[in-house]
């Protein structure tokens, strides 16, 4: 039975259960309203929220809403295309919004062809790429910045470093090429991979053919125009901005073994109804390990090489790399099993750092305008030994000769130093490092000799991978030097308040050269 000390326990429970859902009611009241335009036209859709909360409706054909919200929140009004109106709720409050369209974006400047038009008076699909969005991606060119940033566009990266990214505008439109045209500073331009990424004040893509058709036939796969930064606010102005960070090559392919192989092997050659004896691991009902699989003069003939066997002499080693394939030299070679397996992938790979630095000056006066900039980007592949580095400089200026006359010119000068991987196929070092058996060392019995597949299991060689560790590291000095200048010179008249007529001149030179060994 209850004690009188438990009922009055109960009861104060109870009132302050009372109190809260009292205050509760009180504090939270649906609220209604409606959403139109200037027009007095329904918007449906529009979203009504509190701000600071999850709280959110949406209006419904017409216009309507029901929320509910606290005495003195903030009810929050947004529509795509139109400015977001906030307003406190209060017993007092009118909660019908009447939304403005916006005209930001509609008036902002689009550079199409040889001209500048607003936004709204552009019948094409084009479409204007934030340059700040561009910088929060660390990349080496501007076409792997624009994944993501444009509809319509597809944007494959290549992941070598320096390599540009493959740009495909609304699709594939042909069998051949599907690149589409680049611009920069009105001059056409084959790609935008020797560009510096920091220097670009605005990027359009032009999608279909009526804002594109101004380029004729080279722009059937759509047009990225790129312009330049120039000097705007007086004085001289002076920027550095960098980053630095790691790529991580992942976690390795899941390989066999050492003696998983000699498994898979024995267990085909049974399956298959052939006898498993003569091979070097042994005669045997399982395979076991030897413990060399090569030295130099060994009889190919399946015997397994284990550890006492006279031929195997440390004594007589020797290997001379500077006179490999002198007429009667042989070299001694002895190479150990790798019982643990050798891993190919984490021997191939690391950690590679990626950074840039850019350094920035410009001005501007009465007169003229300037854009000086400096930029060091360098990239190292997740493979051992190989790299890609670029170093730019800009020059844009401009000239107010008199009034209504302006001349002035953008210059880049871009150089780049590379060793970098080869496209995908069986030759490259990722796909040595799943072709090459694990049984085979890294090294040979002297470290700094890489091994190879050279010598045989008895059924046949260990197979023609190739240590990939020693192909990074004989290909070590290879370079692929490039050499870019790109600019253009113009002259601008003012006709009429609207009215400007420009001429330009520009074009690039390339050169390359490269050397390997």
């Amino acid at each position: 039975m209850p004690t009188k000390n438990n009922l009055l326990a109960r009861s104060a429970l109870l009132a302050l259960y009372l109190a809260f859902f009292s205050f509760s009611a009180f504090a939270q009241k649906p609220v209604t309203g409606k959403v139109t335009n200037k027009s007095g036209q329904p918007i449906a859709g529009a979203t009504v929220s509190v701000k600071g909360s999850t709280v959110a409706a949406a209006t419904n054909a017409e216009g309507n809403f029901t929320i509910k919200a606290k005495e003195n929140s903030v009810l929050s009004v947004s529509f795509v295309g139109f400015e977001t109106i906030d307003r406190t709720v209060n017993a007092g409050a009118n909660f019908n919004f009447s939304l403005v369209e916006t005209s930001s974006n509609l008036n902002e400047i689009v550079v199409t062809g040889y001209s500048a038009q607003r936004k709204k008076d552009i019948t094409g699909a084009v479409t204007v790429v934030n340059a700040a969005d561009l910088k929060s991606q660390p990349a080496s060119d501007a076409t792997s910045q624009l994944q993501g940033r444009a509809s319509g566009v597809t944007v494959i990266q290549n992941g070598v470093p320096g390599a540009a990214s493959t740009v495909r505008i609304r699709g594939l439109g042909s069998f051949n090429n599907n690149s589409p045209l680049y611009v920069i500073d009105g001059v056409q331009a084959g790609g935008i991979g020797a560009l510096n990424p920091n220097d670009i004040e605005s990027m359009q893509v032009l999608k279909d053919a009526s804002s594109a058709s101004i380029y004729g036939v080279r722009a059937s796969n759509g047009v990225i125009i790129v312009t330049t930064k120039k000097g705007k606010k007086k004085g001289v102005n002076v920027n550095y901005d960098m980053y630095y960070g790691s790529q991580n090559p992942g976690k390795s392919y899941s390989l066999l073994n050492a003696q998983e192989e000699a498994n898979l092997l024995f267990l085909a050659r049974k399956n298959s109804g052939l006898p498993t004896t003569g091979s070097i691991f042994g005669n045997g009902a399982t395979p076991v390990l030897p413990d060399y699989i090569y030295y130099t003069g060994a009889p190919n003939n399946g015997v397994p090489i284990n550890a006492g066997n006279p031929g195997v002499d440390p004594s007589k080693y020797q290997l001379d790399y500077g006179r490999l394939g002198d007429a009667g030299y042989n070299p001694y070679i002895i190479v150990p099993t790798s019982k643990g397996g050798t891993n190919w992938y984490n021997e191939a790979t690391r950690n590679a750092p990626i950074q840039t630095h850019n350094l920035t000056m410009s001005g501007a006066g009465d007169a003229s305008r300037f854009l000086f900039s400096l930029n060091y980007f360098n990239q190292d592949a997740i493979t051992k030994y190989q790299f890609y580095k670029r170093y730019t400089a800009r020059l844009n200026s401009e000239f107010t000769v008199m009034p209504g006359v302006r001349v002035g010119q953008n210059l880049q000068l871009a150089s780049s130093e590379a060793n970098v991987p080869a496209n995908n196929n069986e030759g490259t070092v990722i796909a040595q490092g799943i072709r090459t058996s694990a049984m085979v060392p890294l090294y040979t019995i002297r470290d700094g000799d890489y091994a190879g597949t050279a010598g045989g299991t008895g059924f046949g060689t260990l197979g023609n991978g190739r240590n990939s560790v020693a192909q990074l590291y004989r290909n070590r000095n290879n370079r692929n030097n490039n050499l870019n200048i790109f600019g253009n010179v113009y002259a601008e008249i003012d006709f009429a308040k609207h009215f400007t007529a420009k001429t330009s001149f520009g074009g690039s030179i390339n050169t390359n050269n490269s050397f390997s060994y």
